[in-house]
């Protein structure tokens, strides 16, 4: 019998003896396919083509018969693996998921690929994490319980313990809003569970203790997402020998740095400066001088200064049990309030235009945000006069340096600026001082020698929303990147499975993301390449940056101008599907420079 590598790739087959209910792509009221699709019974066949009645509108249809795609019989639980579909095609695929969601089903295997349809219900997710039901993956070969991240956990930790074991990754991919963050989360959990022995019960928490950090300084609520993670991480686990956790490390990159000065309703700003701001001690908001949250302009920028389901002060008590967990000293998180205190102070800062007598007009702090001034300058432990100067003053040249006064708009990019390179700051020493602790003890784990590593990739997911700018353009990427990969490995190892088995491999057909590769990171024109040249020109403009994208990629296949009556931007062809870029901001956002 072939075996499941040859069944993987049966998308279509024969007409079976008694005709099954087939799908056909659902049309809309303009009689346009779309990406939906219902299900039809056959009524007839002739020369080659056959008619069709979709069961729910009761429309007749007729298509060629090699275009049919055939429904299975699902067994009242659906199937567990859907290599094991007889039939095998993007509806079959989605009928099978639905099915098992509707039984409350979470996790569905396709091969080695763990498929997990998010609830958003606790009730259904609770006990799929309960302690006793982790322990029963423990040794358990892939496939031999339920599906549940917990398996792909296990046969990762299974192949690093193994005589000879190699290295292991764990991809966790997806759209935003998809839990690709709570995935992470429980199968760190069950790694930590399984891997606890003795002394390195430490490290198992630590590992653990991460959780409220990494969400409350690279998270935030986005239009689609209470939770969303805006950075990107690897987190790689070391293990002994023996099987126990030895150390481990976080490599991470925060992609939207904007965030923490630019948010539209209903979004927020990164959970931690709600968290300080309703956590912290009326003494400790008494030494920062930090008004309520509301009166912040980075946070009430977006209406949404509390949202149901997340209590900011209870996180900040995780947040400062975990900031005891790996360490901090009082001083240490003293000087992390103070710069938060200070980022959101900076905020409030307003320019007033100042004419100078030597020069073009200049700009000053106004006179009503002169309390805020003092109070940012206060916690970030320098003089109200520096502050001010150092935002609007900018100094040009070297061998004389020159002082150039800035006009208010200026200033308040300056002032942004700054903000932003001190949570980005913030953020890169928070990680740092996590990776000391965690390593602490690992020895040669962090270099190699005899010990295996695990890697959990988290990377923001895919997003489309009704205003996409130069953040989603760069998430969307990075998503096309990991696509282009999994595609080539994966493929790459369904046939060395059809060459172990013995069988023929068929031309495996996929989706090809290379056309949308080559227009965003090909060089001289690919529009990654157009974006960081715009910016090193002189008198940059997004208006000018869209001109050129334009001009580069008149006709591709894989991008089309904007609607004039959407705004000014462009549309990339995405393999997940097709995204508006507005273009305003891109060349600001692309500096980022203080």
């Amino acid at each position: 019998q072939p075996g499941d590598a040859t069944r993987l790739w049966r998308t279509q087959m024969e007409a079976p003896a008694s005709e099954p209910l087939v799908y056909v792509p659902a049309g809309d009221e303009k009689g346009e396919a779309s990406l939906l699709y219902e299900e039809a019974r056959v009524l007839s066949r002739a020369d080659g083509a056959v008619t069709l009645e979709t069961l729910e509108s009761g429309e007749v249809r007729t298509l060629p018969a090699e275009q049919l795609l055939y429904a299975n019989e699902l067994p009242e639980e659906g199937v567990e693996d859907m290599t094991r579909l007889n039939y095998l095609h993007e509806p079959a695929l989605l009928a099978n998921l639905r099915h098992r969601f509707a039984r409350d089903h979470v996790y569905t295997y396709t091969g080695k690929i763990c498929i997990a349809v998010n609830p958003f219900n606790w009730q259904v997710s609770k006990p799929l994490y309960v302690e006793s039901l982790l322990r029963t993956y423990r040794r358990q070969a892939l496939g031999e319980l339920p599906p549940h991240v917990y398996a792909i956990a296990e046969d990762a930790y299974q192949r690093i313990a193994d005589d000879g074991g190699s290295n292991q990754s764990v991809l966790v991919s997806g759209e935003s809003g998809a839990g690709k963050t709570e995935s992470v989360k429980i199968m760190m959990q069950y790694l930590a569970v399984v891997s606890m022995s003795g002394s390195q019960n430490r490290v198992a928490s630590q590992v653990m203790a991460t959780n409220p950090l990494l969400e409350a300084f690279g998270n935030a609520r986005t239009s689609r997402n209470n939770n969303s993670s805006r950075f990107g991480k690897m987190m790689r686990l070391h293990f002994e020998p023996s099987g126990a956790v030895a150390g481990a490390y976080i490599k991470t990159y925060l992609l939207e740095k904007s965030r923490a000065v630019a948010i539209t309703d209903p979004e927020r700003n990164y959970h931690i400066f709600y968290q300080l701001c309703a956590g912290a001690t009326k003494q400790q908001r008494d030494a920062l001088k930090l008004p309520p949250a509301g009166e912040l302009r980075y946070l009430g920028q977006s209406a949404s200064l509390s949202v149901p389901g997340i209590d900011d002060a209870a996180d900040w008590r995780a947040v400062c049990a975990a900031f005891s967990t790996f360490q901090l000293t009082d001083a240490e998180q003293t000087s992390l309030r103070r710069v938060l205190a200070g980022i959101l102070t900076l905020g409030n800062l307003a320019f007033d235009a100042k004419e100078m007598a030597n020069a073009d007009d200049g700009s000053c702090v106004s006179p009503a945000s002169q309390a805020s001034l003092k109070a940012a300058a206060a916690v970030l432990d320098i003089s109200p006069l520096e502050l001010e100067t150092a935002l609007t003053i900018k100094n040009v040249g070297k061998f004389p340096v020159v002082a150039v006064p800035q006009p208010p708009e200026k200033a308040a990019v300056a002032r942004d600026a700054l903000a932003k390179a001190l949570y980005g700051s913030l953020f890169d020493w928070i990680f740092g001082r996590i990776n000391e602790k965690m390593g602490a003890g690992a020895g040669a784990a962090l270099g190699g020698g005899n010990k295996r590593t695990i890697g959990l990739l988290d990377i923001f997911g895919f997003e489309a929303f009704s205003r996409n700018s130069l953040e989603q353009l760069l998430i969307n990427f990075a998503n096309e990147k990991l696509m282009q990969y999994f595609n080539i490995y994966i493929f790459q190892m369904e046939e060395k499975e059809c060459r172990d088995e013995g069988v023929a491999c068929p031309q495996l057909q996929f989706a090809d993301n290379s056309a949308v590769m080559v227009l965003l990171e090909a060089k001289p024109t690919g529009l990654m390449a157009l974006i960081h040249d715009e910016v090193l020109v002189p008198n940059a403009s997004d208006a000018n940056l869209l001109t050129k994208m334009n001009e580069a990629h008149r006709g591709a296949s894989m991008y089309r101008q904007m609607p004039r009556a959407q705004g000014e931007g462009f549309v990339v062809l995405h393999f997940a599907g097709e995204v508006a870029y507005a273009i305003d901001d891109f060349v600001a956002k692309s500096r980022g420079a203080v």
